[in-house]
């Protein structure tokens, strides 16, 4: 009796409210509220669909707000205002969440601001107001925030927090270890022959890379003012171009770089042109061509040397067979060093030489002894300690007037 009770009341509402049209039961047991057509959802508010979904809400203004707020006896630390749950046991697209702001037409609409999420939070605990966050759970690969352009199908060669398949623009600083994919002639990842870079591989004929290096020309120059936001209000809100702390330094400090011009011409392939038609310089991918100039440089300082000593030893063997012994002065360091007693001094000098000294110095640079050399070629004089006292002394070869060198010898007691 309780339960047919109930049965009639309820039917009393239904009636009570389909004679209002703001609540239907339709013969398909579906449910709709301030609309008359039969929905193919089980719920549809303000309107129906037929995409097959339980719910459906349509308005022509806000058209759903969940607010959770007050204490609650709920077990665990998370709390939400509202949650999707989707389970994967198949082989379609599954979205927890999917968000659609687009004009009723394919057209470009060219009005208002258009947010696919949007996230705000603030005022929590310092370091934990996330807008936006994104955990990738499990093994597989994948990224914890996906970003494309035009493509919804996208394959992730391994595990990131951010994954972006197009180009990335940043008004801040990057923070971070920058790495770029490399060459290797064991593991080309799919990339064609690695060569070296050289004159031959260049294809440069006579023109080596620290010649055409010397062709690049640097500048610097000053950031202008980026391009404002267009004025747009909606309610409370108004658009405006944010300044960060960086951004300002930015506009105030000079800059340095390479003509990107003059780059283009040289090393084209270092050289790209932005959507907004501005030219880039890769800059990262210099740094072998810069390599490779320092290579060449140090080959021909070394080729120098070797043609240098070559010269001198050309020289001196010729004035061997003249009997002339040698032709640069020499001083060597004492033996022993440190000594108590005695120390000998090797020194060299040319015929050439008309007079030659050696001097001997305390560090406070005063002359305490001058010893003539007579001798030419290779020779040595001896040194006594005598009234000498413990400490450090330098000694010095004047040949013809010209200090040819200066050592350091050391007396111990």
């Amino acid at each position: 009796m309780k339960k047919n009770l109930i049965f009639v009341g309820a039917f009393s509402l239904f009636a009570s409210l389909e004679a209002s049209a703001q609540l239907k039961v339709h013969s398909n047991g579906n449910v709709g509220i301030q609309t008359s057509e039969t929905p193919s959802a089980a719920l549809a508010v303000g309107g129906i669909n037929d995409e097959g979904e339980k719910v459906y809400f349509e308005s022509k203004n806000k058209v759903l707000t969940v607010k959770r707020v007050g204490s609650t006896s709920q077990n665990g630390s998370v709390l939400s205002a509202l949650e999707g749950s989707n389970v994967v046991d198949g082989t379609k697209f599954y979205f927890g969440t999917r968000g659609y702001v687009y004009p009723l037409t394919n057209n470009p609409a060219n009005m208002g601001r258009a947010f696919g999420v949007y996230g705000e939070a603030g005022n929590s605990s310092s370091g934990y107001n996330y807008s936006v966050f994104g955990n990738l759970r499990g093994q597989q690969n994948g990224a914890s925030i996906v970003g494309t352009l035009d493509v919804l199908d996208v394959a992730i060669p391994g595990r990131y927090a951010g994954y972006f398949m197009g180009d990335v623009r940043v008004t801040g600083n990057f923070y971070g270890t920058m790495l770029t994919p490399s060459a290797s002639s064991s593991a080309p990842m799919g990339r064609t022959a690695v060569m070296p870079l050289s004159t031959e591989a260049e294809g440069n004929g006579n023109s080596s890379v620290s010649d055409k290096l010397l062709q690049l020309k640097a500048i610097q120059y000053h950031l202008s003012e980026p391009q404002l936001a267009r004025t747009f209000s909606a309610g409370d809100t108004t658009a405006t171009a944010p300044r960060l702390t960086t951004d300002l330094q930015a506009l105030e400090k000079t800059h340095y770089g390479l003509d990107a011009e003059v780059l283009k011409e040289v090393y084209p392939n270092l050289v790209y042109e932005s959507q907004e038609g501005d030219l880039c310089i890769n800059y990262t991918e210099m740094i072998p061509i810069l390599v490779e100039a320092i290579n060449e440089l140090q080959a021909k300082v070394t080729a120098l040397q070797g043609e240098k000593a070559r010269l001198l030893e050309g020289k001196a063997t010729e004035e061997n067979h003249t009997g002339n012994v040698l032709t640069l002065p020499a001083l060597e360091q004492n033996e022993p060093n440190p000594f108590s007693q005695s120390t000998v001094i090797e020194y060299t000098l040319p015929q050439s030489v008309h007079t030659a000294f050696l001097y001997i110095y305390d560090l406070n640079g005063t002359q305490i002894d001058r010893k003539t050399l007579a001798n030419r070629g290779k020779s040595s004089v001896t040194l006594e300690t005598g009234s000498l006292t413990a400490g450090m002394y330098l000694y010095a070869l004047v040949a013809d007037g010209k200090v040819v060198d200066t050592k350091r010898m050391i007396i111990t007691r």
